[in-house]
Order: C-alpha cells, then sequence, then structure tokens
C-alpha cells in the first residue's frame, strides 16, 4: 500500500477519512479538554490543538520553530512540561489532542518527515527561540522521543528545531502541484521542503548561538561508513529505518537493516528496534536453513540500532509478478500463460517447503506476501524480512500485515501462515486478493479468474490453496465445492447503475464542511472538494450523466463551500474552484457567475495543464460562454508547448494531451489553422514517452509504462480523437488509437477508478468503438469485470477506491468515475468528461446521455464528439 494512505485508514473502516476524525475521546491529554487559562485561546486545527496569548498579535509568516517528540506512554507529561515553559514565556504553541494521535503519527509507515511531532512552540525573535530551546531543553532533556527526522536535535533531544512557515503557505511546482511554501527574500513563494533529512534554504538567517549546533554530523562517520560499512545505495525507507545496501570492508556485500527507536510503532506498541531485535533471535534459530539470510552482526551508530546480513541476490517476487504476469499483456498466448504458470507454481512450491522447514523449527513466519519472497538468479527462492516472526505455539495477535495477505481472526500462528500462503498462490494468477477485506464473495470470482486463465495449474496445487484460503471464516463461504467450478468473471454483469448512485447518496454527509461524498485521500487537500476530480462537482456530475437530477441540498452545499473558498486555494478545474463554478454554471445555479468573475480577476494557476491549470479554466470559459476569455487563455497555454519541465506526466490529465483538446476545440471554434497546428505539436509532447510493447501502446511515465486516462496512453487516444483530420493523419491517430487500445484491452487491472484504472480504460474503449467496432467485445468485458472492483455497502454499490483499502464515491477513483464509463459504454462518443473532449457541449447536443448514438457528427473527417 502506498505509505500515503495509511494515516487515512486509521479514523474510518470503511472510507479514507483524516486522522482527525478518529475516536479518541478515551485517551485526550487533560489539557485537550481542560478550560483555557485566562488571557489564553484555544484553537483547533485536525488533530491539533493551538494555545495562543490573547495579546500574542499576528505571527510571523515563517521563522525556526521548535519541536518536542514523546513516546505514547510520556506524551502526558511531556505536553505538560511544555506548557509549563510556554506559560511562563507566553509562546504560541500547539500540541497532538491525544495519546491515540500520538501513536498513529508515528507507526511503521507515518509520513517519515513529520513523525514524532508531539509539540510545536512559534518563538517570534531570536530571544525567544533563544529562550525558549534552554527552558525546554531544561526541563525535558533525556525524555524518550523518536528523532523528528526533518529537524535538527538540540542537544540530546528531544527539543529540536527547523526553519519553515509558521503560517500555511502555497506555491505551484512546474507541473501543477501546489505545495507548502516559504517566502524567499525577494517575497516569492518557494516550496518548503519537509524532506526526512534536516535541510536550510541558503538564505535562511541563522542565529549565531545555532551555528556550532547546525555544524554537528548526523552519525554517519568522517568517511561515509556506517559501523564499519560502506552504504551504496538505499533499498527501503519506513518509518522504522532504512534497508541499504553496503559493502564490508572485505568487499562483500551485505544488507544493513536500521532500527530508530520510539519509531515505526506497531498495533502492540512495539517500535523498530523491538522488531529489530526480534528478527535477530529468528535468523539465529535458523542459520541452518539455506533460504534464510545469514546474520552477521548487530552494532548500533549513534542511537540507531542496525543488523548486518547477508545480501540476497535476486528479485523480489512481486516484482517479477509486475514484469511477467501475462494478463496485464493484450491477448497472451497459451504458451507465455504455460509457463508462466509453470514459474509462478515452482516458486511457490519452494515457499511451502521454506514455511514447513520453519514451523518444523518451531516458528511462524508472521509476513508472508509477495515482497518477503526473493527469487534468486538460478531460481531458488529466499524469504526475507522476519521481524513478525513467532513461536508456532503461541497465540497470534495482528499488529502489522499485508493487506490481502492477512486474516485477523487467525489467532493460530502456523494457520496464519498457511492462510497467508493460500493467498500468495491465488495473489500470483488473481493479483487482487486485497478485494477480499471489504467484499469476501469476491475470491469466487478471482478464483475462476485464475483456474480459467491459467488452465494448466495443476489440480493439486488448487486444492491446497483452496483449504488454505478456507481457514479464513469469512472467506470459507464463498469457496467453491470440491470439483465444482465457481461463478465469476465470465458469467457476471457490469455493475448497477443504480446501485452506484444510491450508494453516492447514501454516503453523503451535508452537515459537513470538509466534504459532501467521501473519496480519495486527495480529496482532502485544501480545495480538493472544490474540483471534480475528488469533490461534490465530480459526483453530481456523475449524477447528472445517468439522468438523475443532484439533490437541491447538495447543489446548495457546493455553492456555499464554493462561496467560502479562500482566495489562495486552488483553482484549477478537476483540484479546485474551477471545478464549482462549471457543475453550477451547468446547473444554472446563480453562484456560478460570481466564481467565473473571481477567476477571471486571478490570481491563475500557472501550470497549463487541464487538471490544475489554465487549460481547464478554458474550458470553464468557453463551457460559460466567455469564448474571448476562453480563447486568450487558450493562447496562453500555445505559447508553453514543449517547453522543458512542463507537463512532462503524458496523458489527459497532467500532459500535453490535456492542452491538445483544448486547442483543436479551438480550431473548431475559430476555424483558424494554426490551432489545429498547435494541437498536433502538443499530442507529439506526449508521444515522446510513447513505448510499443507488442502492439499495446504505452506511455513511460513516473517510472512505469502506463495506459491509463490521467496518466498514460489512453488520455493521449482521446487527444489524437481530437484532432482536426490532416493533424490526426500526421501523428497516425488510428495507430495510436488503435495500441491504447489494445494497452488497455487486458484481463487484469488493479484499480477499478476512472483516472487511473479500469474504468478510465473502458471510457477510453467506448470512444475508439467509432473508428474500432470490432472492440465491442473488449469493451462488454471491461464492464463486466468493473463488478470485480465494487463492493456492497448497506444494501447499495461503491467502488473500492485507490489503493483498495477503502470505498470511494469521487470520480477520479470511485463510483462517480465508474458511472461515467458505463453511461459512455452505453452511448459510445458521448462526452462526458469536461476537457476530455473538442465539443463546446456537454452532453452533445440533440442526445441526452441515456439516448441514441446514431447521428454522430463526422465533419471533415474529424472525430467529433
Amino acid at each position: 500500500m502506498d505509505p500515503r494512505y495509511e494515516a487515512f485508514t486509521i479514523a474510518d473502516p470503511v472510507w479514507y477519512e483524516p486522522l482527525d476524525r478518529c475516536a479518541d475521546s478515551r485517551s485526550r491529554f487533560s489539557l485537550s479538554d481542560g478550560d483555557v487559562p485566562e488571557g489564553w485561546r484555544r484553537i483547533e486545527e485536525g488533530v491539533w490543538e493551538f494555545l495562543v496569548p490573547a495579546d500574542a498579535g499576528k505571527l510571523p509568516e515563517q521563522g525556526w520553530k521548535i519541536h518536542v517528540s514523546a513516546t505514547p506512554e510520556a506524551a502526558e507529561r511531556t505536553i505538560e512540561s511544555a506548557w509549563e515553559v510556554c506559560r511562563r514565556l507566553r509562546l504560541p504553541w500547539k500540541f497532538l489532542r491525544s495519546r491515540h494521535i500520538v501513536t498513529a503519527m508515528n507507526t511503521k509507515y507515518a509520513h517519515r518527515a513529520s513523525s514524532g511531532k508531539t509539540v510545536t512552540v512559534y518563538p517570534r525573535t531570536e530571544g525567544e527561540l533563544r529562550e525558549a530551546l534552554e527552558e525546554l531543553d531544561k526541563v525535558l532533556r533525556g525524555r524518550p522521543g523518536p528523532y523528528v527526522l526533518s529537524d535538527h536535535r538540540w542537544n540530546e533531544g528531544p527539543v529540536s528545531v527547523r526553519y519553515g512557515a509558521f503560517a500555511l503557505m502555497w506555491c505551484e511546482l512546474a507541473d501543477g502541484t501546489r505545495v507548502p511554501a516559504l517566502r524567499d527574500p525577494d517575497r516569492r513563494l518557494v516550496p518548503d521542503h519537509r524532506r526526512p533529512a534536516f535541510s536550510l534554504p541558503d538564505w535562511a538567517p541563522v542565529p549565531d548561538f545555532l551555528a556550532e549546533h547546525l555544524a554537528a554530523d548526523n552519525g554517519m562517520a568522517g568517511d561515509g561508513t556506517l559501523g564499519g560499512y560502506r552504504v551504496l545505495k538505499a533499498l527501503h525507507f519506513s518509518n522504522g529505518g532504512g534497508v541499504y545496501l553496503a559493502e564490508a570492508g572485505d568487499g562483500r556485500q551485505v544488507v544493513l537493516k536500521e532500527a530508530r527507536p520510539h519509531a515505526g510503532l506497531d498495533g502492540s506498541g512495539a517500535d523498530a528496534v523491538d522488531r529489530l531485535r526480534t528478527e535477530e533471535s529468528v535468523l539465529a534459530k535458523l542459520s541452518h536453513l539455506p533460504f534464510v539470510p545469514r546474520q552477521y552482526e548487530s552494532f548500533t551508530v549513534w542511537e540507531h540500532r542496525y543488523l548486518a546480513m547477508e545480501y540476497v541476490e535476486g528479485e523480489a517476487f512481486n516484482t517479477w509478478l509486475g514484469r511477467d504476469y501475462p494478463l496485464t499483456r493484450y491477448r497472451p498466448s497459451d504458451r507465455a500463460r504455460e509457463d508462466f504458470a509453470a514459474l509462478a507454481v515452482d516458486r511457490l512450491r519452494q515457499v511451502e517447503s521454506h514455511v514447513t522447514a520453519m514451523h518444523e523449527a518451531g516458528l511462524a513466519f508472521g509476513d508472508l506476501h509477495h515482497r518477503n519472497i526473493l527469487i534468486r538468479p538460478d531460481g531458488t527462492v529466499a524469504l526475507v524480512d522476519f521481524e513478525l516472526a513467532m513461536p508456532v505455539d503461541s497465540v497470534r495477535t495482528l499488529t502489522l500485515g499485508a493487506p490481502g495477505f492477512t486474516d485477523p481472526t487467525i489467532t493460530d500462528p502456523r494457520e496464519a501462515d498457511l492462510f497467508a500462503l493460500g493467498c500468495c498462490q491465488l495473489a500470483a494468477f488473481a493479483p487482487l486478493t486485497v478485494l477480499t477485506l471489504r467484499n469476501p464473495a469476491v475470491v469466487a470470482p478471482l478464483i475462476e479468474l485464475a483456474t480459467t486463465s491459467f488452465p494448466t495449474l495443476p489440480p493439486e496445487f488448487v486444492r491446497q490453496m483452496l483449504e488454505r484460503l478456507a481457514l479464513s471464516p469469512a472467506l470459507r463461504p464463498h469457496l467453491p465445492a470440491a470439483g465444482s467450478a465457481p461463478v465469476g468473471v465470465a458469467a457476471s454483469t457490469a455493475p448497477s447503475t443504480a446501485a452506484l448512485l444510491r450508494g453516492i447518496s447514501d454516503a453523503a454527509d451535508p452537515g459537513r464542511t470538509d466534504r459532501l461524498f467521501p473519496g480519495d485521500v486527495a480529496g482532502h487537500r485544501p480545495g480538493a472538494p472544490l474540483g471534480l476530480a475528488y469533490g461534490a462537482p465530480g459526483v453530481l456530475l456523475a449524477q447528472l450523466a445517468a439522468g438523475a437530477e443532484p439533490s437541491a441540498e447538495h447543489v446548495e452545499w457546493l455553492a456555499r463551500s464554493a462561496s467560502r473558498a479562500p482566495s489562495d486555494g486552488a483553482r484549477g478545474l478537476y483540484d479546485g474552484l474551477a471545478g464549482s463554478a462549471w457543475l453550477l454554471h451547468r446547473q444554472g445555479h446563480a453562484q456560478a457567475a460570481n466564481l467565473i468573475d473571481r477567476l477571471l480577476d486571478g490570481p491563475l494557476p500557472a501550470s497549463p495543464g487541464l487538471f490544475g491549470g489554465l487549460t481547464g479554466i478554458a474550458h470553464l470559459f468557453l463551457d460559460a460562454d466567455l469564448k474571448d476569455e476562453g480563447i486568450r487563455l487558450a493562447e496562453r497555454v500555445r505559447e508553453l508547448v514543449g517547453r522543458p519541465g512542463l507537463l512532462d506526466r503524458p496523458g489527459l490529465m497532467n500532459g500535453w494531451s490535456g492542452p491538445a483538446v483544448l486547442f483543436a476545440r479551438c480550431a473548431r471554434a475559430t476555424g483558424d489553422v494554426e490551432w489545429a497546428q498547435a494541437a498536433e505539436r502538443a499530442v507529439r509532447c506526449d508521444l515522446r514517452f510513447a513505448r510499443d510493447l507488442d502492439g499495446m501502446l504505452q506511455m513511460h511515465s513516473s517510472n512505469r509504462l502506463l495506459p491509463y486516462l490521467a496518466e498514460g496512453s489512453g488520455g493521449v487516444a482521446l487527444a489524437a480523437l481530437a484532432l482536426p483530420a490532416a493533424q490526426a493523419e500526421a501523428v497516425n491517430a488510428d495507430a495510436i488509437v488503435a495500441g491504447a487500445v489494445s494497452a488497455g484491452a487486458v484481463r487484469l487491472v488493479v484499480q477499478g477508478g476512472l483516472f487511473s484504472g479500469r474504468a478510465g480504460l473502458a471510457y477510453v474503449l467506448s470512444h475508439a468503438l467509432l473508428r474500432l467496432p470490432d472492440r465491442r467485445g473488449e469493451l462488454d468485458d471491461h464492464l463486466r469485470a468493473l463488478a470485480l472492483h465494487v463492493a456492497p455497502h448497506d444494501g447499495a454499490q461503491v467502488l473500492h477506491g485507490d489503493q483498495l483499502v477503502r470505498l470511494s464515491t469521487d470520480l477520479a477513483t470511485g463510483s462517480a468515475g465508474a458511472i461515467i464509463a458505463l453511461k459512455a459504454a452505453q452511448t459510445p462518443g458521448s462526452c462526458l468528461l469536461p476537457g476530455g473532449h473538442s465539443t463546446q457541449e456537454w452532453p452533445p447536443a440533440g442526445r441526452t446521455a441515456t439516448g441514441d448514438p446514431t447521428g454522430l457528427d463526422r465533419e471533415g473527417g474529424d472525430f467529433a464528439c
């Protein structure tokens, strides 16, 4: 799971919710619930409680901040001690509100840069900074707390300092991403880098008394070694520490595993050092087994614990799976599937024998999944990461584990290993076992996908897999009986639009001010609830596309929220204010004109892209009959085509394909060939990233080959479809579309969403059908398989969001996007995605979203929709 998502899985078991919504009343600190002292005021902001002197005035925008870390056990006493200092010195400060929050902020996959911070103090002058550091150090020195990686530690800690913003300010990167900012000496907003290592802007003022502290080293020896080992590269990071490839003094390569004290907490409260000591003990007990890395030594540098062990050359099972899994290829041959199955079965049988050997040695592995299985160059298999191993005769309490490979109800360690092995077997051929967490019934179609796609799987292998999966009480009722065929993907139907609409309506919460509909973690960024991608406008758009009139209460929620949007908030079509303006204009709401006026008055984003930049706002202006304003904005975008560093994530949302569609629209609106030529240039910019893989056109982006709509060849195909005839011929648009369709017409897609999943691939296919009518069967396959990504919820249906561990209703990742794909498939060529097509109308004139697709305009050979 992407570590950015973990913090959003703590507060709610169904939806991605911010940590401040967790139920922590029983562990609240007394200072959080107590009365505010006279002369002070309290401000609640997320998980933080601010206490500010009533006469403090306005804080500086930025400066040197003081952080104090604490363990959950010591947090309350540390907070009270810090309060004594801040109250006496009358310093503004904040603290985490509960022990539960302190723990959650310091889990294994918590944000490494901010983890550990329990108290923040805001000195306003250099004198206050020095006095606060000295006083806090005097009362807190030696108290336990994790090192705050973004900071410079003051003396022995737990006090540390960092130069950064006091007030939340934002600036825009070249790709349009909005990040927290500082103001440089020229008053320009620049990124406030919050990295897991101390850094300081070269222009930041450094008080004299800090100079010698800042010169201190970070525990690395002067010759660049750790414990006598020369670090070559980092292999993995978590909040608990890193894993490094290093070189010993004799030249052999080793792995160094690092553990940070008081950091990387698991559900039992154990930290990374505790788990590393467990691993040391386990490796010693299993040193006679050939699949276990040899342990060389353990040592401490500075305060971090390190374990030096054998470097096992090879690749992780999941890396091999990601590269060679045949169902992510277009029409893989029988031979390719047979060869893959034989390899996978052989490797998993080796894993089975290794697990058996561990159990015979009295230990259970405890964390079996594809990332912890290594394939050596000679084809033999090793296991790595033994920090969760335990005696087979103990009682298992799940504290950590990979989603889709664990069941917390299985308390016998031996059975937990066998269940994980069954999940490894199934996930090798249907890598979607995480979906069973929310929808246990999906195990049947996953088994059908595995056994029908890989018919050469040995019956004994399948039988053992089913027996192991049956160890889970949740999965057991949904497993096929011996000798029977599961009813799965081939026999399923597409999700019900009506059921998805009910799921959306049931999930709405107009009483909240932060969001209306639950969605992706990105929907909790400032401004995102107002954009089409993750906010209310995208969900209301899907309801309109399905012919369901949005609730007046929900429209008014959006109008009120948009009217309160801050002047420095996100303003793009998909990430902010322009999305609300577009939807409210579509509804004829009076607030739309006010929002458009705000956008016209500026400031506007610097990015030229569709997602959060000028292209999306230009589409809004054109849709609002502000042709001159839209064309002028498009001209600004046209001047930037091809500029290095801009829109280098090819696809519709963050690549040049989005502007290409805008230029094609301007060409249709003006008849000016210069716009058509600009559209061609923009498409060619994205085609620089194109890769042909056995007839599949994919885009090399974010270190992957991607076929998706937002980022990938699917979005480029939509741009190619929008090109005027001459330009389409010049770039061979037919080949682009056919190659992108082949890249997307695969049997296995991990996520279901519109932007980066199966719904988006289906949406592209539904538009390509007008040129490639023989691909209808592949579109129908996608729609049926979309049922895999849907989970039942309170009598309705909701799509699994990105990362698959929570549900989502938004346009980019959730049910709203699935509805858009389903409706587009009913009327191929219907343009339901703002900015994705060169039409000015939504839905297209003379045709409703559910109407007859006949009579499409094909003027001059162009694809017009």
